[in-house]
């Protein structure tokens, strides 16, 4: 989040033909305008909130102008983001339950590698979340009735960090894939291989890491003009997200929840981070050949993080809900409400997922699908 270097002329170039690889020809973007919000805006830290802010304003007028809501081109565009994020489903059901119910803004914690995201699509969910809902102090618990629709993978937009930056920085994504390419020979990938792809991407996250945040309000912004239940996630490091939910979703307008992931076994995540790494580079690998480039943007599976590092994320992690949940972290956090989910992994059976209940008893065993 530390301001660096603006992006150099052949950064801000790649950034632009990132967009112009994914537009029809017939696309009216200024791509000028584009390319001086990225010289201006893209180096800047991205956890000062009001300035992401002001350059989301700015990338709306780029690509949106004036219209309503999304464009047929700007969904053609971030195609990804929009589909596997769920944008249709989540206004449909916002046009159902969300007139007379708040919607709910969800922030999704806990290290990587562990099912959060395959987990929220479950059909358990639901089960799950009613167990493990803590409601804050001074609200009614009316989340246990038919009308009110907690959230869940099927009713929300789940806004993913890693599918914006495959899409805005697909060039450099398809030079990643031509290193790894060479690297690998067509073999299999190594240990060394798939460290220093981990080490690449990281870097990759880390420059277009501002620029993503700036689409990403943009599409928190049309999503609350539809009042859409929307979906966030994190690793949980620090505090800065929370933050960020309660700066860009007003408390009168959104229900807040914060949903924290945790895991038996950590090797567990280490082996599933660096398996989905080994598939990546091999789709990654097999998409530019194809030539497709909504291929090589599919073909990112996940963050940038290796499993060398998953330890010290899950400690941040860990830490830092426990300050939120004992009230510790100067406010944020007290008007939320609350859920913690443990995933038991295990090498030679379907993992599992409980809800940790408000008394801190363990809740059913939900049984996880087999992996398509």
């Amino acid at each position: 989040a530390k301001s660096v270097e603006a992006l150099t002329s052949s950064e801000i170039d790649d950034c632009v033909h990132s967009l112009q690889n994914v537009v029809p020809p017939t696309s009216s973007i200024d791509w000028d305008a584009l390319g001086a919000l990225v010289a201006k805006a893209a180096h800047l830290p991205h956890k000062e909130w009001q300035t992401t802010m002001q350059s989301a304003t700015s990338l709306r007028e780029i690509l949106l102008g004036d219209a309503e809501g999304l464009t047929d081109e700007f969904q053609q565009c971030f195609h990804r983001v929009l589909e596997e994020g769920n944008w249709d489903g989540a206004a449909i059901h916002a046009n159902e339950h969300n007139k007379k119910n708040k919607p709910w803004a969800v922030l999704v914690t806990g290290v990587n590698g562990i099912r959060k995201t395959t987990s929220i699509y479950q059909p358990w969910i639901t089960d799950l979340l009613e167990e493990a809902l803590v409601i804050p102090e001074g609200e009614e618990d009316t989340f246990h009735s038919a009308e009110q629709k907690l959230p869940i993978g099927e009713n929300s937009f789940f806004r993913q960090l890693d599918h914006m930056i495959a899409t805005l920085a697909n060039e450099d994504f398809q030079r990643l894939y031509e290193l790894a390419d060479k690297a690998t020979g067509g073999s299999d990938p190594t240990e060394a291989d798939v460290k220093r792809y981990s080490d690449y991407k990281a870097a990759i996250f880390t420059r277009y890491r501002t620029l993503s945040e700036i689409l990403g309000i943009l599409l928190i912004r049309e999503a609350r003009k539809l009042k859409s239940n929307v979906m966030v996630e994190t690793s949980g490091r620090d505090v800065a997200m929370f933050k960020y939910i309660d700066d860009v979703f007003p408390a009168d307008e959104y229900n807040k929840l914060a949903l924290h992931f945790t895991i038996n076994d950590l090797s567990e995540a280490e082996k599933s981070v660096d398996n989905r790494m080994i598939g990546e580079i091999q789709d990654g690998i097999a998409a530019l050949k194809s030539g497709d480039v909504q291929k090589v943007i599919n073909a990112n599976a996940g963050g940038p993080y290796g499993s060398e590092v998953l330890k010290g994320v899950q400690a941040d992690s860990d830490r830092v809900w426990e300050e939120i949940l004992s009230g510790n972290a100067d406010g944020v956090g007290n008007d939320w409400y609350m859920a913690t989910i443990a995933i038991t992994a295990d090498s030679t059976n379907d993992w599992t997922a409980h809800a940790v209940t408000p008394d801190g008893q363990q809740g059913t065993v939900f049984t996880f699908g087999p992996r398509k």
